[in-house]
């Protein structure tokens, strides 16, 4: 049986799973294109994530890009998953999930504000063969034969709601009741509504609200501080859950850079709580899920509790999205 793939590529980090067993989770950073060789040991060769397509571009992608490259391209505008830094990114890990040429199925998420609008385009892109070579080796093929496009949390709810095998997982409050999902990323937020997994639209919605801009400003407050470094957003994501930053050989407090950003943030997130779900004793189970999540969910879950009822952080939310979208493709394929 071919591998089933499932692949979900934020603003901040590309996160992909194989029915194979295989993972990937690395920064949505593309590079400028590579023109030269640089040297390295064979071990640094085999981490490295450098992706020629077919058009002639070589490209480092991920942690590649972040050591290689002074200047990244990380558009965060939604049309930018109809552009080659998209592909490129798919490439990087479709280049994680399979080896050799393959076929495979696949389905992947749009936030809910663009779903609407991109969800057709994209899947027109993705249905066909992807070509690339990886870190200077031979030419790979994947061809998706099969796609499925659906929003982001609600990758999450399937992943509460059903089991590995893609099941529906019996007697599920997120298969059964009135449930909100609220998918934090980190430029989207997502309120999801379902009534036994069908979408409630009234209560359903998106926006821009995400966690990049308050990492942005955490990254200067940190430069300004230490002029040493100048941190990337995605480096400020590492640092927040490990609660220290790296300098001059030193680890150092994150807490008084960040809580002046988050703790505005939580406030804006819980507006939209309050405007999109007026109504809390309707919702049975509440989710929070997302790469901010992470940040964010302890500060949310506590001042959530007893407005309202079983108000869960998903775990390992920053992968909740896509390990619904593998639960999914077995449902469909497996």
């Amino acid at each position: 049986m071919a591998t089933l793939t499932a692949v979900d590529i934020g603003y901040n980090a590309v996160k992909a799973l194989g029915t194979n067993g295989a993972t990937a989770h690395f920064p949505s950073e593309v590079g400028t294109p590579i023109t030269g060789e640089t040297f390295s040991m064979a071990q640094a060769k085999q981490a490295r994530m450098v992706i020629k397509r077919p058009e002639g571009q070589t490209w480092p992608v991920g942690e590649t890009a972040l050591k290689q490259s002074r200047y990244h391209a990380g558009r965060r505008d939604p049309e930018w998953v109809l552009t080659e830094t998209w592909e490129v990114l798919l490439c990087a890990a479709l280049s994680e999930i399979h080896k050799g040429t393959v076929n495979t199925s696949l389905v992947t998420g749009l936030p809910l504000e663009h779903w609407a609008a991109l969800a057709d385009p994209l899947s027109e892109r993705l249905i066909g063969e992807h070509r690339f070579k990886r870190n200077g080796g031979r030419w790979q093929a994947v061809t998706i034969d099969d796609v499925v496009v659906i929003t982001q949390p609600y990758g999450s709810l399937l992943d509460q709601a059903m089991a590995d095998t893609g099941r529906i997982l019996p007697g599920s409050p997120f298969a059964e009741g009135t449930v909100a999902i609220a998918d934090l990323g980190g430029n989207t937020l997502n309120l999801l509504v379902t009534d036994a997994l069908e979408e409630v639209g009234q209560w359903t919605q998106g926006d821009g609200l995400g966690l990049l801009p308050a990492l942005d400003a955490i990254a200067r407050d940190i430069h300004r501080a230490h002029p040493g470094i100048t941190p990337k957003a995605r480096e400020v994501s590492s640092w927040l859950a490990a609660g220290s930053f790296p300098y001059q050989g030193k680890e150092h407090d994150i807490g008084p850079f960040a809580e002046p950003h988050l703790e505005p943030l939580v406030n804006m997130v819980l507006n939209r709580f309050s405007e999109a779900w007026p109504e809390p004793g309707r919702y049975s189970a509440v989710l929070l899920t997302g790469g901010g999540a992470l940040a964010l969910g302890k500060s949310l879950k506590a001042r959530m509790n007893g407005v309202y009822a079983n108000v869960t952080i998903a775990e390992g939310a920053h992968l909740a999205n896509v390990r619904g979208y593998l639960k999914l493709a077995r449902d469909l394929w497996g």
